[in-house]
């Protein structure tokens, strides 16, 4: 039988109608009676809905796709009915043909004889996948050897003996009576194999296979076959193919295997002139990031339809019409962003959203890394166990009294959040769940004891794939059951477990694994491989109105206005995923499609799209860092790059970035000047200030308004709390603590006594250390590195401390309490501290302070600034009347305030002074900040004033102090002062504009 023609259809005309009209006129008028091949189930609803508009009564066509044909044929022609076997299956099958092969075999036997199957399964999966397209492709699995500087070691042992390894693997499937789609399509386009009846091409009986581009090998000696049997051959394409030269360059795939098929090739219907001279009005809009995009996507839709071929100003004017429309997705991650900016939310879906995206998979993604990050002895990371708790799916969960009120299982975990944050980095699950919460009804208590086993305690016991796919069925049966009727308004995360429970569970279950036990890592990796192959499919339907689809979705297709999102270099084409199998420099050592292939099907996908459109346009962002490894910027496709530069060759001139038809997003700042935060001093403010001082006041409080007056406000005034939260990172409050309590019990010995440098010897020092180490709990609190550190470096600088220390002293108090009243301002102030220690030096006395941290070092000339301090003294006596101060008193109260603050940081050592002073504690000498996180050195804050210049000092002490008081009475509002100290500050996203 000599093959018919193929039949070419030009793609400047829809395909679909077109077809239809081919389909009546080689059955007689009987569309029944023809049996349609196409490349996916698309079309058939579009057919449907052109035989319904026609008022068609009858018999429509049966239309198969190509997967469809492949199953039903190998169905039809093997002698017993045939399992088809999982990614799992074939990777047990796969390991156990490495391991018989590696005893004759020394390279496999040294990388694989040993290899347990958790360790096997990255490697088998791959391998699995390998040979699934070899099949398909009907390449002959050889060895390849000396591969070793293209792959690593384990990969060249396995491709070093893929032939061998590929032979006893479909033996293996045929003794067992199993197969995979790639085993069928190599095995009904053998050559023995004869065409079943039902596929037979006859002349009441016409078999059409429409709509293919680029073809697999099974797929080409499939279609091969039937066409030589009679089928007909239908492609969409540009019109030159049916003259074989000068075609579209994304035709030359079709052109060459018509080329290997001595097929003759004839045109469907000529084109009209005006469809030869037909071109595509083609916009660029260049974002800078995603929402850019999307914003001019939005803006686009509302705009009517630009035309190419017709430039009147009635079209100029004209609406869309949005069944003509689509917008083409590159990503599907795109979806939900897309479909929350389209203006008419009416729309119509057409393509499988992937199950990783959905919140199901974050919740279930969230259980594994809780389980993975659990520690030891079986506590749980208390931020992993946050996210889990904190999911909406758990929070929408409720259960009913008795009297049929709802009872939200939200309202019990915001107050397990708040025992977590306040607890430790490892959350002990039991102790969580029997920590008593006053109130619970046991309708609730049932809900979270449940939703504890379920979520939290069953992931963690799980051992194998059968168990963790219980797991997962259960985890689904239990948010139905307890989630009421809320997934009637959450379509999507019903379908998403739908697909969990019916699809993704059965593949963890039934295969030959299922009970094999796999380390905690490994079986996470399982699951999430198996999670990451599910996609959550939309309704097709309606087919009027907008529509949304991927690349792959609109073959076959045709819409007037095309809008194109996202398309950068690394969706389309895309780039080639990195194999650590197979490198894609080898793939054509095997005669299978490399790069090239994807790049060329996906042209042909896009050209024939924009071909037949009268307005396409094109979306990306460009000059955005990606984040994965080695990869650039984002810049636009390489198509779109040629469809530019086809349109300056076109004008003759290039294009501007910025006019049309290269748009590009416009992002206007305006610089605003940098105002420092503040708050008005109100009445209630002023109040709560009056109130506060009248309470014991510390020198630590005092130093958090002269740092920040607002953030002093923030947090004593308006009573805001810092954030409480588990410390995770070094704690600087504990190590301080801990620092002082070992000086504590270094120097207790000798209260009261002489002490000599050199009288604590190296060894009493460790000894100290290591009890207050250890009673403080600091190995659980520290990360282990910030404890290493602190148990190698303290000492270092604890040790010269004490070699700073003077030849003699006498300790006279440690951690001794200071309570006193100071008159100031004309006033009295109760003030409360804590001395670190205390010593007589000479005779006289000497305040001493630990400082862990930073010092905060006043200015040394400030006590012998005299006209400063004068000033100061007059300011004070100023407003010391009945009369509210004026504006200038106010400018001068704060430029004095804003010129100590620099010149004295803090005020501890000023204020432990006076107030040991004014509890008559003997002849004052001077006070000092010690540094122990270096060489332990003492900076006194007089530096050796004696006499006159001693007692002056103490008295500027007095109007330092006063001024700050006196700031904090009558300033007129609570300003920011920007500093470093910002970046710790817990109050900083307040200042934020």
């Amino acid at each position: 039988m000599t093959p018919s023609p193929v039949v070419i259809f030009p793609w400047q005309r829809p395909f679909l109608p077109d077809l239809k009209d081919f389909l009546a006129r080689q059955s007689g008028g009987d569309p029944g009676s023809v049996l349609l091949i196409v490349p996916h189930n698309r079309p058939w609803r579009y057919l449907t809905r052109l035989y319904a508009d026609e008022g068609y009564q009858g018999l429509l066509p049966k239309v198969m796709t190509l997967a469809d044909v492949i199953a039903a044929w190998r169905a039809q022609t093997s002698n017993t009915p045939l399992h088809t076997a999982n990614a799992l299956d074939r990777v047990a099958l796969l390991h156990q043909c490495v391991i018989d092969l590696a005893h004759d075999d020394a390279s496999l036997a040294s990388r694989f004889a040993s290899m347990d199957m958790a360790r096997f399964l990255p490697w088998g999966m791959r391998l699995a996948g390998l040979f699934e397209e070899m099949l398909g492709q009907r390449v002959a699995a050889v060895d390849l050897a000396n591969v070793e500087q293209e792959v690593s070691g384990p990969a060249a042992a396995l491709l070093g003996a893929m032939g061998r390894i590929g032979k006893a693997y479909v033996a293996a499937l045929e003794n067992r009576r199993w197969t995979t789609p790639g085993l069928d399509a190599f095995s009904v386009t053998g050559e023995q194999v004869g065409i079943p009846e039902f596929f037979l091409p006859g002349p009441q009986r016409p078999v059409i296979m429409a709509g293919f581009a680029l073809l697999t090998g099974s797929e080409e000696a499939l279609l091969r076959k039937l066409w030589q049997a009679g089928g007909l051959v239908c492609l969409h394409a540009d019109p030159a193919l049916a003259v074989a030269t000068g075609q579209h360059w994304s035709c030359d795939a079709q052109a060459a295997w018509l080329h290997r098929w001595k097929a003759r090739t004839v045109l469907a219907q000529e084109p009209t002139a005006a469809e030869k001279a037909h071109r595509p009005c083609i916009s660029f809009f260049a974002g800078y990031d995603c929402h850019s995009q999307l914003k001019a996507l939005r803006e686009e839709l509302l705009a009517p339809v630009r035309n190419a071929d017709e430039t009147t100003a009635s079209d100029a004017d004209s609406t869309p019409k949005e069944g003509s429309t689509a917008v083409v997705l590159t990503d599907s991650a795109l979806l939900m962003p897309v479909l929350h900016h389209l203006p008419n939310k009416d729309v119509n879906v057409s393509m499988g959203y992937p199950l990783e995206r959905s919140p199901l998979n974050r919740l279930l993604e969230s259980l594994l890394q809780l389980q993975e990050g659990r520690s030891e002895d079986g506590r749980y990371y208390w931020r992993g166990l946050l996210q889990c708790l904190r999911h909406p799916y758990l929070n929408l969960l409720r259960a009913e009294d008795a009297h049929g009120t709802p009872l939200h299982l939200r309202d019990v975990l915001r107050r397990m959040e708040s025992m977590i944050r306040e607890g430790a980095r490892f959350v002990d699950l039991d102790e969580l769940a029997g920590a008593r919460l006053p109130g619970l009804p046991d309708e609730l208590a049932a809900l979270l004891a449940g939703a504890l086993d379920m979520f939290v305690r069953a992931p963690g016991e799980a051992r194998t794939t059968a168990a963790m796919a219980l797991c997962l069925q259960n985890i689904c049966d239990f948010l139905l059951r307890n989630g009421g009727d809320m997934w009637r308004h959450f379509p999507l995360d019903a379908e998403a477990m739908y697909r969990l429970a019916r699809h993704a569970a059965p593949v963890l279950r039934q295969n030959c694994l299922a009970q094999t036990e796999f380390p905690p890592t490994v079986l996470h990796g399982i699951v999430r491989e198996v999670l990451q192959q599910e996609r959550v499919p939309f309704e097709a339907e309606p087919l009027t109105g907008l529509q949304v689809l991927g690349m792959l979705e609109t073959r076959l297709l045709h819409f007037n206005r095309v809008l194109i999102v996202d398309a950068t270099d690394d969706k389309l084409p895309g780039n080639p995923a990195q194999d650590p199998l197979l490198p894609d420099s080898l793939r054509q050592v095997l005669g299978l499609p490399d790069a090239r292939r994807r790049e060329r099907a996906t042209a042909h996908t896009l050209y024939r799209l924009c071909a037949g459109a009268k307005e396409v346009v094109f979306f990306w962002q460009e000059g955005i860092s990606r984040s994965a490894l080695f990869d650039g910027k984002k810049s636009r496709s390489r198509f779109v790059e040629q469809l530019l530069w086809e349109e300056e060759q076109r004008r003759g001139a290039l294009l501007v970035a910025g006019t049309p038809p290269l748009r590009t997003a416009r992002c206007e700042v305006h610089g605003a000047p940098a105002a420092p935060k503040s708050l008005p001093r109100t009445a209630e403010l002023h109040a709560a200030m009056e109130a506060l001082l009248q309470k014991p006041l510390s020198a630590t409080r005092l130093d958090v308004y002269q740092q920040c007056p607002l953030r002093f406000a923030w947090q004593h005034l308006c009573g805001l709390k810092m954030p409480q939260e588990v410390n995770e990172g070094d704690d600087p409050a504990s190590v301080g603590t801990c620092i002082h309590n070992t000086l504590r019990a270094l120097f207790a010995p000798y209260l009261n006594k002489e002490v000599r440098r050199g009288d604590i010897s190296r060894e009493t020092l460790l000894a100290r250390f290591h009890e207050v180490l250890e009673n403080a709990g600091l190995r659980s609190l520290l990360p282990p590195d910030s404890c290493l550190m602190l148990e190698e470096a303290a000492p270092v600088r604890l040790w010269r401390f004490l070699e700073n220390q003077p030849q003699s002293t006498t300790v006279m108090a440690l951690e001794e309490p200071l309570d006193a009243t100071l008159s100031l301002l004309g006033g009295t102030y109760a003030f409360t501290g804590v001395m670190d220690r205390l010593d007589r030096r000479d005779g006289f006395l000497h305040i001493l302070d630990y400082k862990t941290g930073s010092l905060k070092r006043h200015d040394g000339g400030l006590w012998t600034d005299i006209p400063f301090f004068r000033r100061v003294e007059n300011l004070c006596a100023a407003f010391g009347g009945a009369q509210p101060p004026d504006a200038d008193q106010l400018e001068s109260l704060d430029e004095l305030f804003n010129d100590l603050r620099p010149r004295l940081p803090s005020l501890q050592l000023p204020c432990y002074l006076l107030m040991a002073e004014a509890k008559g504690l003997g002849p004052l000498s001077d006070a000092a900040l010690v540094e122990l996180r270096d060489a332990g050195r003492e900076y006194p804050l007089f530096g050796g004033l004696v006499d006159e210049d001693l007692s002056a000092a103490m008295g500027y002490c007095n109007l330092s102090l006063s001024l700050v008081l006196l700031h904090m009475r009558h300033a007129p509002q609570f300003a920011a002062r920007p500093d470093q100290h910002c970046s710790w500050c817990p109050f900083a996203s307040l200042c934020a504009e």
